[in-house]
């Protein structure tokens, strides 16, 4: 099979190059003869492909010489042809120059029939590849539409329409790569009503493994986690969010070509590595209470306001001077804690100090009847109503 393929490319490269022909006459016997050798030569190779056992290595090299061979026959017919446009023969060149690109590149798709894995690495012909970019930049456009009317966040329609315009740009675009991207559009444009979590599900379910979409699950865990007080619903959250990928992963059916790790085991290693912070952080925490229960008899408080409300509480002294401004982080440490919450008994300090400067209308209203209370009960107690 190599000789064939060796004879192939000495054919191609010397007898059919364009500066060949220039000033040459072909007989109707040249033009047979050229003709009849690639059709016998090509029907050998796929005789042969069918019949010789190979290994993934060979397939990929041969199906490769191949692709190169009937890349230099696109050459010769869009950009070089132009050396012999005033041949008084160069219409029957073109056409024997198309036919004999048509003869290579169906034995391209025997080797893709035959042997679709490692076929599948190789880079795409010239010849294919303006048909299937074609193709795939047709379906990307409706996509995109679909996308920008749906309910989806545009920094994720970003993230989505970036990924797959560099998939598609590759420098060597191979047919692994082509069907990836047709199928991952395909399936968004069979699912309507679109909304982030669905869509985010669909791409960790087809490993679309970039980087911006790994950050971007990062940054919403991290925005999540940032929202939960309590460090045992922290570690619930993360386990709760390592079960959700487990089951995306198992109806997973995907592999982005040439990543060499799914993108399920990248987030799973995050969510590892966090809930085990956390978990070290709880420890800390029952080691500090315990010590300082052991010297003082016990340090920590109750403190009967949801963590919102009391991140606000302290936020309000900081700002009106009862608490200096300075090492915010170390003070939000420190009541994290010395306090805990009848729904959280150990306070994430980074969420009571976020909960202090996003605050929701609701919890300032409910502080402040909290505060009028507190006034209320000066005014009773020490009789100052009728002071201002």
């Amino acid at each position: 099979m190599n000789i064939i393929v060796m004879q192939l490319i000495a054919f191609v490269r010397n007898s059919l190059n364009p500066q060949k022909f220039i000033g040459q006459k072909l007989s109707p016997e040249d033009f047979y003869k050229w003709r009849n050798y690639i059709v016998k030569e090509a029907d050998s190779l796929k005789i042969l492909i069918s019949v010789t056992s190979l290994s993934d290595y060979e397939i990929e090299k041969l199906i490769t010489q191949i692709v190169d061979l009937s890349n230099t026959i696109n050459s010769y017919i869009f950009r070089q042809f132009k050396l012999i446009r005033s041949h008084a023969q160069a219409k029957n060149i073109n056409e024997y120059y198309n036919f004999t690109l048509h003869q290579l590149d169906s034995i391209i798709l025997t080797f893709h029939v035959q042997f679709p894995g490692p076929s599948g690495k190789v880079k795409i012909s010239d010849s294919n590849l303006y048909v299937i970019l074609n193709g795939l930049k047709k379906d990307f456009y409706k996509l995109s539409q679909n996308l920008q009317f749906s309910t989806v966040e545009k920094e994720l329609i970003n993230i989505v329409q970036m990924g797959l315009l560099k998939l598609m740009h590759k420098k060597r675009i191979t047919r692994n790569d082509s069907n990836y991207i047709s199928e991952i559009i395909s399936t968004l444009l069979r699912n309507e009503n679109l909304d982030n979590t669905k869509l985010a599900e669909l791409l960790i379910i087809h490993d679309f493994n970039t980087s911006e979409f790994y950050s971007y699950c990062i940054k919403k865990w991290k925005i999540n986690l940032e929202d939960i007080p309590g460090l045992h619903e922290q570690q619930e959250m993360l386990l709760l969010e390592k079960d959700r990928i487990f089951e995306l992963e198992n109806t997973s059916r995907l592999s982005m070509p040439n990543n060499k790790k799914r993108l399920f085991f990248e987030l799973n290693n995050f969510l590892d590595e966090k809930s085990t912070t956390v978990k070290r952080m709880v420890k800390l925490r029952r080691r500090f209470i315990r010590d300082n229960q052991k010297s003082k008899g016990g340090s920590r408080f109750l403190i009967n306001l949801p963590v919102p409300q009391f991140g606000l509480f302290l936020r309000m002294q900081i700002e009106k001077g009862l608490l200096a401004k300075e090492n915010l982080g170390d003070l939000f440490k420190f009541f994290a804690t010395h306090f805990y919450t009848p729904n959280a008994e150990y306070i994430s300090a980074d969420s009571l100090q976020k909960k202090s400067t996003d605050v929701e209308f609701a919890t300032a209203q409910k502080l402040k009847g909290q505060l009028i209370g507190m006034l209320n009960w000066l005014n009773t107690n020490f009789n100052l109503s009728n002071y201002n």
